[in-house]
């Protein structure tokens, strides 16, 4: 009976003789025919099976061409006709199948192996962390014997990069801030007809809360994170080893001026932002409540005292400890290459500004405490 052909390309073709069907492969099965190849073996793979498979007439062979063979051979069984070489390529691969990617499983207890390796990374922020601010107290208790070992012209640089720098910024987030809260607060009240008391919810919650806070997490995040990026430059140019070549402490070069520095400005930043921010919440009141500037700041005058000035401020040199610690913390541990300088620089910015919400919840609770 004459043999005729059901599926035919150029690397295979299925041939019918006698009832049977015969694979035969053609043509060099190589990574350069790669594409073709694939499509025909997909063609094939589609159709009945039930097939030998010869392969006399197949040329080359390399290891893509027989991964994509094991696709068509039947089973496990090698086709008729190979050459020695060709041979041991296939049965050095494995089958086609074994080449799905299996899903990895997770062990069991990888919760709670998460939970504890990230206590013990905090446990071990929290031990390095102190043992810095030891170090710096230490720095600034022996200086203080002789005031010449302060570094005032780095004291200097950084109060103006902290300070002056940020003025304008600081500024205009403080006006925004208290206009939104005048706003809010104007449209809730005046449906109870309670709307003059708009000035005196700014004036306490400027005072005593957001002036600090919002001041204090645009400090973190831009110079919280300056001074993680300088310090860990500095660590991944081998500076800081330098200065320990030297004799020279980098505690007190690089970190107690920074520190210095904070606890200056950002006193002197919140009690702007608090003074701006009230001249903010009075150009918002004007409209809402229909009062003149000068009803407004009597208003101020008397919902105003000493305490609310002093429970704001007195929270911001604590905020700039916190701040500056923590970026010249990270910045020190910076290793390896500069992925590890903007891991770090980021983390700054994020422990930063989570103890800052944290050390406010604690005065809060202190303050109340003390009915202050």
């Amino acid at each position: 009976m004459a043999s005729k052909t059901r599926s035919s390309t150029k690397f295979a073709e299925i041939k019918e003789s006698g009832g049977k069907s015969t694979l035969v492969l053609d043509g060099d099965w190589t990574v350069d025919n790669a594409g073709e190849i694939e499509n025909a073996v997909a063609e094939i793979a589609r159709g009945e099976g039930g097939y030998a498979v010869r392969a006399e007439d197949l040329g080359k062979l390399d290891t893509s061409g027989a991964l994509l063979l094991k696709r068509l051979l039947p089973g496990k069984k090698l086709p008729a006709g190979l050459k020695p070489q060709q041979k041991a390529i296939l049965e050095f691969l494995p089958d086609f199948a074994e080449y799905k990617p299996e899903t990895e499983k997770q062990p069991p207890g990888v919760f709670f192996r998460t939970i504890g390796r990230q206590t013990f990374a905090a446990l071990e922020f929290l031990q390095g962390l102190l043992t810095l601010i030891g170090r710096v107290f230490a720095v600034f208790f022996r200086n203080l014997k002789d005031p010449r070992r302060f570094r005032f012209p780095s004291i200097v640089r950084h109060a103006q990069e902290t300070g002056i720098e940020a003025l304008l910024i600081i500024g205009l987030l403080a006006v925004l801030i208290s206009m939104v809260i005048t706003f809010q607060g104007a449209v809730q009240l005046k449906k109870f007809g309670a709307g003059i008391f708009t000035i005196d919810l700014t004036v306490v919650a400027l005072l005593r809360e957001m002036g600090v806070l919002v001041t204090a997490i645009m400090v973190a995040g831009r110079s919280g994170s300056s001074f993680a990026a300088e310090i860990g430059v500095m660590t991944l140019r081998e500076e800081v080893n330098a200065l320990r070549t030297m004799g020279m402490d980098p505690v007190e070069v690089l970190v107690a001026p920074r520190v210095i520095a904070l606890l200056i400005t950002l006193p002197l930043l919140t009690f702007i932002a608090d003074a701006v921010g009230i001249i903010g919440a009075g150009l918002m009141a004007q409209p809402l409540l229909g009062v003149s500037l000068e009803q407004y700041f009597e208003r101020v005058q008397a919902t105003a005292t000493v305490t609310m000035l002093f429970v704001g401020l007195v929270k911001a040199p604590a905020f700039a400890f916190l701040i500056a610690i923590i970026g010249c913390y990270q910045g020190l541990n910076v290793s390896g290459s500069a992925e590890s300088v903007g891991r770090t620089t980021t983390l700054a910015v994020v422990q930063s500004i989570f103890m800052v919400i944290m050390a406010d919840a604690l005065f809060s609770i202190l303050f109340s405490q003390l009915d202050i």
